[in-house]
């Protein structure tokens, strides 16, 4: 497999942001995980870097590999490729080209480390069965290893399991094409937004229920506590994404509920930290507003400059739909 890399090609990019590109085409050989780690740190692209993959598969190792390192550099994925066009007299920026291209085999394995992951509707997305050219007793063996390696990547990537079920129906000298719907279904196609992920936890005498999403505008949580010690607790952690002044000093943060049916001003009650690349937001909620939460069709945090600004920063309402057990029952327990 080949790598190539682009960066923002004149200053006017680069102030705008965006602009980086990483196309992955080709062959996935054996070795080519190393290959693409070493490409990875000498052009140190930045988080949120896409990756467009243009390949009928491969080796299925490398694969998963290269995976694990596009999910640790926070990329998201895409099939095809992004090439600069020639700048003519008058662009203010290079024109770039996307070019629709197949994403096979062993390949959307590689494709589901993006955080986030696209589809063009020009696009071929194709699974089947994985297996070894010529097979012997060993292979077999092999084979097994190589099938529950693989349950375990797709486990880790929060892939639906059917993915794995409709790949070990096709035989391998065939390849079965599947539509954006139906990887959207399955949850491997995000394209802007995953859907959130709800977890019940505890941690330093607090008792939490947790709803994770990435998105184009950031890895973002939000929580409902409670401890003996504070009460219920309000808790978003928002990546900033360079916003920290703006998250910290705005003055309106609100708890939008239902999409954005009902407002909670915690202006005065919130406190507001960096942590690295997020910025945390804190507030005590009365039991009333810990109700409104946990019965909620969704909820988040929006912070604005002022109650007449109509843009705002934070988390945009969290669907709870696959959380409100989960929430229904903290509440009910300790209220």
């Amino acid at each position: 497999m080949k790598f190539e890399y682009t960066e923002p090609q004149d200053e006017l990019e680069k102030m705008f942001g965006g602009f980086y590109c990483i196309n992955a085409y080709g062959k996935i050989g054996v070795g080519d995980c190393d290959r693409f780690l070493h490409f990875l740190e000498n052009a140190s692209p930045p988080p949120r870097c896409p990756v467009y993959i243009n390949s009928d598969g491969g080796s299925v190792a490398d694969a998963i590999r290269m995976g694990m390192l596009i999910r640790g550099a926070w990329f998201s994925t895409n099939v095809g490729s992004y090439i600069l066009s020639k700048k003519e007299q008058g662009d203010a920026i290079t024109p770039r080209t996307m070019l629709p291209g197949n994403c096979m085999s062993a390949a959307t394995l590689m494709y589901l480390g993006g955080r986030l992951r696209y589809l063009d509707k020009e696009a071929k997305f194709g699974v089947h069965q994985f297996s070894y050219s010529k097979p012997s007793v060993s292979d077999a063996s092999k084979s097994q290893l190589l099938s529950a390696e693989i349950a375990r990547y797709l486990s880790v990537m929060e892939i639906d399991a059917r993915f794995l079920e409709l790949s070990a129906a096709t035989p391998s000298s065939d390849i079965k094409l599947l539509d954006h719907q139906e990887l959207r279904d399955l949850g491997v196609v995000t394209d802007g937004e995953t859907k959130p992920i709800w977890t019940t936890e505890s941690r330093n005498n607090m008792l939490y229920v947790r709803g994770e999403r990435d998105g184009i505008y950031g890895h973002h949580k939000v929580m409902l506590s409670y401890s003996k010690s504070a009460g219920f607790l309000f808790w978003a952690v928002i990546e900033a994404q360079g916003r920290e002044d703006e998250l910290t000093s705005f003055g309106l943060v609100e708890i939008v509920i239902n999409g954005e049916d009902y407002r909670v001003d915690i202006s005065e009650r919130c406190a507001r930290e960096v942590f690295g690349i997020y910025v945390n937001i804190i507030s005590q909620i009365t039991p009333d507003e810990a109700k409104l939460i946990a019965y909620s069709d969704s909820f988040g945090v929006h912070v604005r400059f002022s109650q007449d600004a109509e843009l705002h920063l934070g988390i945009a309402a969290v669907s709870t739909e696959s959380g409100a057990d989960q929430l229904i029952t903290l509440f009910e327990t300790v209220s």
